[in-house]
């Protein structure tokens, strides 16, 4: 009798314990399973990342390049405007002359100024990427 109550207890034994492991098993390969996509969608978001920094970086010296360029030629349009009034002031006989020259000038650099600035605002300024959120490592279940 004691051998059949042993024998019995083995099999409970050896039941649950089977029964248990393929459990755990399950939730290993789903846990894993959980694991691999966090860490695919970390790899994901941050290739994203750097996709979009290099495309900010390169924007930014594109961005820098056409000031630079829209900047150059308004300093040499004011050069030769500054030029065009002094030879205009130099050869002007009388002080109303003159004075028409002068509010000439000031009006043709303002004309070039608000030009600059027009050109300039009609630049797309560049938008820094946002670095991507952290998100938390899935937590393997206890299975209680």
């Amino acid at each position: 009798m004691n051998r059949r109550l042993a024998t019995l207890a083995v099999l409970i034994v050896t039941a649950l314990l089977s029964s248990t492991a393929s459990v755990n098993a399950a939730d290993d390969s789903t846990f894993k399973a959980s694991v691999d996509a966090w860490k695919a969608s970390n790899k994901a978001a941050k290739d994203a990342y750097k996709v979009a920094s290099d495309s900010y970086k390169n924007g930014k010296q594109s961005y820098s390049e056409a000031k630079k360029v829209i900047n150059d030629k308004f300093k040499a349009d004011n050069s030769a405007l500054k030029a065009s009034i002094k030879s205009l002031v130099d050869a002007a006989t009388t002080a109303e002359a003159k004075k028409a020259a002068k509010a000439s000038g000031k009006a043709q650099l303002d004309a070039l100024i608000a030009s600059r600035n027009a050109a300039i605002a009609a630049l797309t300024k560049p938008v820094k990427p946002s670095k991507p959120a952290k998100t938390s490592k899935p937590e393997k279940s206890t299975g209680n």
